[in-house]
């Protein structure tokens, strides 16, 4: 078995302006979604979360979409809808990567 490695290990290889401005984008994003339809926090837990991801063109590969559902799912806690994103709160999650005619994110919670 190999080490455990953290995506949180990855990401903090990254210079930290550039990991607050990606953070910031996605979180602010979310954020601005959530106030935008008046989402509700969530209240039930644990909670499944399906990440679908669709990109112009190639899309990435399932697992080098993990750090953008990463930034995501902090995004969540962060607008409130999420009240933590620890496996109490967050039994499951599934990445889905496709190709269509637009950039976009779904994101399923269950």
């Amino acid at each position: 078995m190999p080490k455990k490695i953290s995506t949180n290990k990855i990401y903090s290889g990254v210079h930290w302006a550039v990991r607050k401005a990606q953070a910031d984008f996605y979180h602010e994003y979310i954020n601005a979604y959530a106030k935008e339809y008046n989402l509700e926090p969530i209240t039930e837990y644990p909670v499944d979360i399906e990440y679908i991801f669709t990109f112009k063109g190639k899309p990435l590969d399932t697992t080098n979409a993990t750090y953008m559902a990463k930034l995501c799912e902090d995004g969540l806690v962060k607008a409130g809808i999420l009240k933590d994103d620890n496996p109490d709160h967050v039994q499951y999650t599934g990445i889905y990567c496709q190709s269509a005619d637009e950039d976009k994110i779904e994101i399923i919670i269950t």
